[in-house]
């Protein structure tokens, strides 16, 4: 496939540039694509409501030996081919136990990634982005040294902010942990004093938390000024990890609420 993208082309190919770039660091993950984001772009452009999910770089089970979950040679081709790929991501062969952990989420706010994740008909297709790299690494982030990660943040937060002024979300979801965000950008330094839009003092069965969850809410801007709402829960293994799926759901509907109160 060649021809026209939905995005600027010269940003699919400022990603595979730098995956060639840093293609020799022993710890990012061989024979893979840069994954600036996952899910259709097309239904994401055409949706009432911009929907995005966020974590930290892409997991190097994006990549099994065994299944490949995109065509890499196909990819590797240039900014169509990228393109595509990531648009079929979650219409062949998604990493569910993962993105399953964002869904009842992004069904709250009538939204859905799609494809083999979708358990129903909703109004908007969420994409899903990576703030520190789209490049897969092994180990993962929260292993990877200080001065690893420094090779591949400067150029992944440029690609992550040219991508959210592309994109223009409405709500940018995530569940990390507060010490990844404050070191990531200084907008983030006041988030453990972000609004709580949910706080839940007791677990699934009663057992009270040593801590509690958390759902905050707060605004950061774009890169070209644009305020974004951007919402952090409470990190675990997986996002939302240690949220029950009603509690989920019910933090989906409270944010599209919110937005929509806000419009």
């Amino acid at each position: 496939m060649s021809g026209e993208t939905l995005l600027d082309a010269n940003f699919y190919s400022r990603c595979l540039a730098h995956l060639a770039e840093v293609r020799e660091l022993d710890f990012v993950v061989p024979h893979s694509l840069p994954i600036p984001y996952f899910g259709d772009l097309k239904r994401y452009l055409a949706s009432p409501l911009r929907v995005l999910t966020a974590a930290l770089n892409p997991s190097n089970r994006e990549f099994p030996d065994d299944k490949p979950r995109f065509d890499v040679a196909k990819g590797l081709q240039g900014p169509a081919e990228l393109e595509a790929q990531l648009g079929a991501y979650f219409r062949c062969h998604p990493y569910g136990s993962w993105f399953n952990s964002f869904e009842p989420v992004l069904n709250g706010l009538e939204a859905s990634y799609g494809g083999k994740m979708a358990n129903g008909d909703y109004a908007s297709t969420a994409l899903h982005l990576d703030m520190c790299s789209p490049i897969a690494t092994s180990p993962t982030w929260s292993k990877l040294t200080i001065e690893q990660r420094a090779k591949l943040t400067t150029v992944g937060r440029h690609i992550f902010e040219w991508l959210i002024d592309e994109l223009e979300p409405d709500i940018v979801v995530a569940s990390l942990g507060w010490g990844h965000l404050e070191t990531w950008n200084a907008d983030f330094e006041a988030g453990r004093r972000w609004e709580r839009l949910a706080e839940h003092r007791t677990a699934a069965k009663g057992k009270l938390l040593r801590a509690p969850l958390l759902v905050q809410v707060g605004s950061i801007p774009s890169r070209k000024g644009r305020p974004l709402v951007f919402v952090n829960a409470s990190a675990a293994d997986k996002p939302f990890g240690r949220f029950t799926t009603e509690r989920k759901h019910e933090t989906g509907q409270r944010l599209l609420a919110r937005l929509q109160s806000a419009q």
